[in-house]
């Protein structure tokens, strides 16, 4: 399209360059906004740039044959694996006794996932642990506020630790040999990543949760500081509250229940006043807690629990769980009613909590999005893994999911063997690890089923759209012309400050937009300031992948942000009051750590 053009737009930028740097400003735009998935911000991206002939038809797909693809999809496999073999659940266990008191609680919890978080994904190193640790909380009448948060920060703490933590770390090592340099190795990462997790984790259990505010809900039957649920009643023939007013029906509960909705026919009576009268027929929208809501059901007659799919089930395999909605589950940006909930899983949504959000809403039409809270009700046998299936894991007490099985030993061991044939070179890792998914398929220590369903679509539409969409800027120039600019404002300071700008730079930009699209913009950048400067490119690579793992400063940074929100009842500014303090800690630490490391010479 651009080749139609035959002048020269802007005098000191070819026609390629200009519409490049446009196509990059709007993608970055448009993650900052928000409204359209990053996955689709890539894709628009691409499509702009082949559309406009800069890059060749034949090439537009080329990054999802890119070593970096294969391997972020084999190690969230390998994560998958190890996370149903419940080696968490003896471990945590162990590691429980010892945490008396909030500080030792937040230090045991936060390291078991980064430790984790260093050789798996980090959403699911803290998805795993993230149900006992709310059951320690309450043993030791601890608010799950105070360690939810810290929890998080540590699964990118951990991913920082080695090649396969987290999908930055990847993408640079992957970019570093695509510059004519070997691929970073298992452990290359590891002298500069525990030296920021041990000084995170310090942080974060001596100093950081006491910044969190307290979001215990005020009532001690209350198990998670989540908002009120939104639930919906049917008032049939014989419920004590037909043709009373609303005002009665409140008084019932002691007004911690508020009638927020009544829906009659194709009516709709928003906040309705307390002498409105309730009609049989009438559908309710309720608001209030789990315990209180039961209680008005006791006390009135009107059934909250009912659903034709449950209505074979016997009373004693009947259960009601807590459960919150994992990053990449299918139930994400979809209503009950197009995932058939009811008809298709056998599972009743008994309530619907939101942190932040008031839902005024049918439970049929409530969009769900990652974090909320649900009340689901279903058969005890087949919960846990329709659960899995559909992306969401329990807060209940009861364990589901956690206990051990019998694969544990064989997975360890061919992840283990894994890991030793990279970290020796003996194999790259994006022939390695799905070697490793392999074996586990083919000894059915792991159902092939699982192998697609623990995939994360959206990630690997990102790396496999923007890796060419960063090729392209690198051939056309435009991350020169943006190290040049950066290496005329900062060029005359000292190496350590240049460096630290370029970490403090990315870290900015990975609290807005996706970790993995910072890493992928800011590899080239990076490495053009080292060419010009005649530094060597590793610490500034390195730095890179650190800095694009510390998003600790909004909920939407990150997906472990993101998945906390909602049980442990934070605000969205409750993140900075933590990260900012734990950024400039990083900035301060990592910074010389990595020219002791890797010295620019």
């Amino acid at each position: 399209m651009l080749s139609y053009i035959n002048f020269q737009l802007i005098p000191f930028l070819t026609n390629d360059q200009l519409f490049s740097l446009l196509v990059l400003v709007a993608a970055f735009i448009t993650f900052l906004i928000g409204r359209i998935r990053y996955d689709f911000v890539a894709l628009g991206a691409l499509l702009a740039l082949v559309l406009s002939g800069i890059v060749p038809i034949t090439q537009t797909f080329n990054g999802f044959s890119h070593p970096a693809v294969v391997t972020v999809a084999s190690v969230l496999v390998l994560s998958h694996a190890i996370g149903k073999t419940g080696i968490t659940y003896h471990l945590s266990k162990r590691l429980g006794y010892f945490s008396d008191s909030p500080s030792m609680l937040v230090f045991t919890l936060a390291g078991l996932v980064a430790f984790f978080s260093a050789f798996m994904n980090d959403v699911g190193a803290l998805a795993l642990i993230m149900p006992i640790a709310i059951q320690l909380c309450q043993r030791y009448d601890i608010a799950p506020a105070k360690v939810l948060m810290p929890m998080a920060f540590a699964s990118l703490l951990g991913g920082t630790i080695t090649v396969i933590g987290t999908p930055p770390n990847l993408i640079v090592a992957n970019y570093r040999e695509s510059i004519g340099l070997s691929q970073f190795n298992m452990f290359d990462f590891t002298p500069t990543g525990l030296i920021i997790s041990v000084v995170g984790l310090l942080y974060l259990s001596l100093i950081g949760w006491r910044l969190i505010p307290n979001r215990r809900s005020e009532s001690s039957q209350t198990k998670f500081t989540t908002d009120n649920y939104l639930l919906e009643a049917k008032v049939e023939h014989g419920n004590k509250v037909v043709d009373k007013t609303v005002a009665i029906l409140e008084e019932i509960s002691e007004n911690s229940v508020k009638v927020v909705v009544i829906i009659r026919g194709a009516r709709r009576i928003i906040a309705p006043s307390s002498e409105e009268i309730i009609r049989c027929n009438d559908t309710l929208l309720l608001e209030g807690q789990p315990e209180e809501l039961k209680q008005l059901e006791l006390l009135t007659g009107m059934n909250l629990t009912r659903s034709s799919a449950n209505k074979n089930i016997p009373h004693d395999k009947l259960e009601v769980l807590e459960v919150v909605i994992n990053p990449g589950s299918r139930m994400d940006n979809r209503t009950l009613s197009e995932l058939q909930f009811r008809e298709k899983y056998g599972l009743n949504v008994i309530g619907v909590a939101r942190q932040g959000e008031n839902i005024r809403k049918r439970f049929s039409r409530i969009q769900l999005k990652v974090g909320d809270v649900l009340l689901v009700q279903g058969h005890s046998d087949e919960l846990p893994e329709t659960l899995r299936y559909l992306g969401c894991f329990p807060l209940a007490e009861r364990d589901i999911s956690l206990k051990a099985s019998y694969r544990l030993l064989p997975t360890i061991l061919i992840f283990l063997g894994s890991i030793i044939l990279v970290a020796t070179q003996t194999l790259p890792p994006q022939i390695s690890f799905p070697l490793a998914v392999f074996l586990l398929v083919i000894f059915k220590l792991l159902p092939i089923r699982d192998v697609y369903r623990s995939q994360e679509g959206p990630l690997l539409m990102l790396l496999g759209c923007f890796i060419t969409v960063g090729l392209a800027l690198q051939q056309t120039g435009v991350t020169a012309i943006l190290a040049n600019k950066l290496v005329g404002i900062i060029g005359d300071l000292p190496d350590v400050m240049i460096l630290g700008i370029i970490i403090l730079i990315t870290m900015i930009i990975t609290d807005v937009i996706n970790s993995s699209a910072t890493a992928v913009i800011m590899c080239p950048i990076a490495y053009g300031i080292s060419q010009q400067l005649g530094h060597n490119p590793d610490a500034y690579l390195m730095g890179v992948a650190i800095a694009s793992s510390c998003t600790f400063n909004t909920p939407i940074g990150h997906h472990s942000n993101t998945l906390v929100m909602g049980p442990a009842g934070y605000q969205f500014g409750d993140y900075w009051r933590v990260g900012l303090i734990l950024d400039i800690l990083i900035l301060i630490t990592v910074t010389p750590a990595l020219l002791w490391v890797w010295p620019l010479s």
